[in-house]
């Protein structure tokens, strides 16, 4: 009995964070960013794929948005969360979607310049540049961004390729949950163009060969 309350608890509590997304400001969001970041806490421990799409969703609606919510991750409690949100909510998503809105994320070098259309991968650029080492940085279950990003069957040819590109040692690392390799993985969700462009930074991977150890990719991240 009261696993199945708890069970219920948890599904109001969903229901709730997702009203809280939807009317919760950038501005709003900075007034009160740590009561926020816990409920993103709880969403990340106990969420579903369902609850991580709406906030990821949510959190690209905008520049400025996605810039407070971001900010407010890093106040509170740092790259960890960085880390399981990126993987979790915002690899899967391309900023160029139906869902954002596209005027906010152009680029303009200078106030008389023509607006610059971002890359699909923008966001992602921006966790990139905030935390470096999360691209070589496993969670709880030892994945890798590139592992999450291969295996959504929603995850653009360019975000896929964002994060590769940022650490290429990753495609010859197998996925500790499902046993497949990135470009496999890629395959299996239908993206050819990522798979193909993953193999060929290790061919030898068909055969099984030139696999990256786990304990030089601890040594490359400073894990102990």
């Amino acid at each position: 009995n009261s696993l199945i309350l708890n069970i219920r608890l948890c599904c109001r509590f969903h229901q709730g964070l997702e009203q809280i997304y939807h009317d919760t400001s950038q501005a709003k969001l900075k007034e009160s960013d740590e009561l926020f970041v816990q409920a993103i806490v709880f969403s990340m421990d106990f969420g579903t794929q369902s609850v991580w799409n709406k906030l990821g969703c949510w959190a690209i609606r905008t520049q400025e948005l996605f810039s407070a919510f971001i900010g407010a991750i890093m106040n509170v409690r740092g790259h960890g969360l960085l880390r399981d949100v990126l993987n979790k909510c915002l690899i899967q998503y391309s900023i160029t979607a139906v869902y954002t809105s596209i005027s906010d994320w152009t680029v303009r070098n200078n106030v008389n310049d023509p607006q610059i259309l971002p890359t699909p991968s923008f966001h992602v650029q921006k966790i990139l540049a905030i935390y470096p080492n999360v691209v070589r940085t496993g969670d709880k279950v030892k994945r890798l961004p590139l592992h999450y990003a291969t295996a959504a069957s929603n995850a653009s040819f360019e975000v896929v390729m964002e994060v590769f590109e940022a650490y290429k040692d990753g495609a010859s690392i197998s996925d500790p949950v499902t046993g497949l390799f990135p470009f496999q993985l890629a395959a299996s969700n239908d993206n050819v163009e990522a798979s193909f462009s993953l193999l060929l930074a290790n061919p030898n991977l068909v055969f099984g060969g030139n696999k990256v150890s786990e304990k030089k990719r601890k040594r490359s991240t400073g894990e102990a």
